[in-house]
């Protein structure tokens, strides 16, 4: 139960007011992650600690041009990046959450999760999956840090509670990047039911290396 109640809880809008804007090149990178249309697996490990629990866990993305999938190990999602459309599997019900099409598609950085205040770049970043600008955004709950490459992947995201009362923060711990085509059977609805990442590392498509 626990990694579901992680991903409902970063999508669920903190919008009381308009949001300041931010310092163009931190909108930049925002914009970079939203608009990516590449195609790709990345599978992020990442440290989740609340108020009585400590875990790591493996959250994977794929994206083959407009669409996108996500996967922790309690939810799926597909998404569509040019209608924000979206269809979500909760994995231990065993149930689709989209008949009455409240589920929204997130491609990129979720800015709704938490209303930024401020924000501001930091230091770049390298690694396997090549050199990423890193931005910080300060929230009404929470300090996130993002970790973006040129071609738009988040490759690190740090949420750090400003509060006690947020009750969890998650820290990425090690990222796995594979650039190229994706299974097309990923990306139906009945695929949901199943997982395309295994042991923290992207399935890739059959035709690839």
């Amino acid at each position: 139960m626990r990694p579901l109640l992680i991903l409902f809880a970063l999508s669920v809008a903190s919008c009381a007011g308009a949001q300041p804007p931010l310092p163009k090149e931190v909108q930049a990178v925002i914009d970079r992650s939203h608009n990516a249309r590449g195609s790709y697996a990345v599978v992020l490990t990442t440290e989740v600690t609340t108020t009585d629990a400590h875990w790591t866990e493996k959250d994977a993305e794929f994206q083959q041009g407009a669409r996108h999938r996500i996967e922790v190990p309690a939810l799926r999602t597909l998404n569509d990046c040019d209608t924000r459309k979206s269809t979500a599997y909760d994995v231990l019900h065993h149930r689709y959450l989209d008949e009455n099409g409240s589920v929204k598609g997130v491609c990129g950085i979720d800015v709704d999760a938490d209303r930024a205040l401020s924000g501001r770049m930091l230091e770049p970043v390298t690694g396997s999956y090549g050199r990423a600008d890193r931005i910080e955004l300060t929230g009404e709950k929470f300090v996130r840090r993002y970790a973006v490459t040129a071609d738009g992947v988040i490759v690190a995201n740090d949420y750090i509670p400003r509060n006690a009362r947020v009750g969890f923060s998650l820290k990425t711990v090690g990222t796995v990047l594979k650039r190229g085509p994706q299974d097309p059977a990923m990306f139906t609805r009945e695929s949901l039911q199943r997982a395309f990442a295994s042991d923290g590392l992207p399935t890739m498509h059959p035709n690839q290396p």
